[in-house]
């Protein structure tokens, strides 16, 4: 009886090493000997392996970082979080489909993205269309939920610049003021978790100026007084549809086409550039 207990011990134990000996090399994730500074954070812990939950962005963006990129554990915040070696000069950027893309327009190429681009950042987006303060898609939670139940996996270290960008789901959702700043206050406590040393920007959400904007505009409003009182910046884009004749540029009733996300992305450089907000690539 024994001899065969151990008969099988040994059996697993060589039926592991083949396994990890067949494995190529792509598939084990390894931890550079060189870390990016990490002032923003405490000491972290590295971990040889995957994050055990799904991660928000661009669906094949995010399982590569998941399987090839190294993640370390925050003790300050208790989340595992991506090695970046150009976390110095990134802007991370959490947003909706106006940062994602939607209509056939690119996530690199939305007024959010290139604005952040053209102000001299390399951008990180964490973020997913359809989600906000409140709201969830069918896949990904809201910012605050995604963040906590580790789906929205962070870059480690001190990045130049963090950015929100949203409200229109929420708007569209009818979300109460009560509701979005209960969980704008539960994600930027989380993220300065993560970043106690960054700077912070909060971008409004897109519409028509006036009595046309609706909800739209009375969140981009809210969302503008949270961030005061919270110590970020802000920058509205509640009137921009309407200041910026892009009517005729829109994909559907909130979606730019590829014309008007290029107008929008060199206006939000240049809201970057008065709020002294450029990024070290333009330094």
């Amino acid at each position: 009886m024994g001899r065969r207990k151990i008969s099988r011990s040994l059996g697993a134990l060589i039926a592991a090493a083949v396994v990890l000996l067949a494995l190529p090399p792509s598939a084990v994730v390894s931890i550079p000997a060189t870390m990016p500074s990490a002032s923003a954070t405490t000491e972290a812990t590295p971990v040889n392996g995957p994050s055990p939950t799904p991660v928000i962005g661009p669906v094949s963006a995010a399982v590569g970082d998941s399987l090839t990129h190294s993640l370390v554990l925050n003790p300050a915040s208790g989340r595992y979080e991506s090695v970046d070696a150009n976390i110095a000069s990134t802007a991370v950027l959490i947003g909706d489909s106006q940062s994602a893309g939607a209509a056939g327009v690119r996530a690199a190429d939305t007024w959010v993205e290139r604005g952040l681009s053209y102000g001299g950042y390399a951008v990180k987006f964490v973020g997913a269309s359809g989600t906000g303060f409140t709201r969830s898609s069918a896949r990904f939670g809201n910012y605050p939920d995604a963040l906590e139940k580790g789906q929205m996996v962070l870059p480690h270290g001190n990045p130049a610049l963090v950015v929100v960008q949203g409200g229109g789901n929420d708007a569209a959702a009818g979300a109460t003021d009560a509701e979005i700043l209960a969980n704008a206050g539960r994600l930027l406590r989380g993220l300065k978790e993560s970043y106690p040393n960054s700077q912070f920007l909060f971008i409004g959400t897109l519409a028509r100026g006036g009595k046309a904007g609706g909800r739209r505009n009375e969140v981009d409003m809210l969302v503008a007084g949270f961030a005061h009182r919270n110590g970020a910046y802000f920058i509205s884009a509640g009137d921009w549809l309407t200041r910026y004749e892009l009517s005729n540029k829109m994909a559907d009733g909130v979606h730019l086409t590829l014309e008007g996300h290029q107008i929008l992305g060199k206006v939000l450089a240049s809201r970057l550039k008065d709020l002294k907000l450029l990024g070290p690539k333009l330094h």
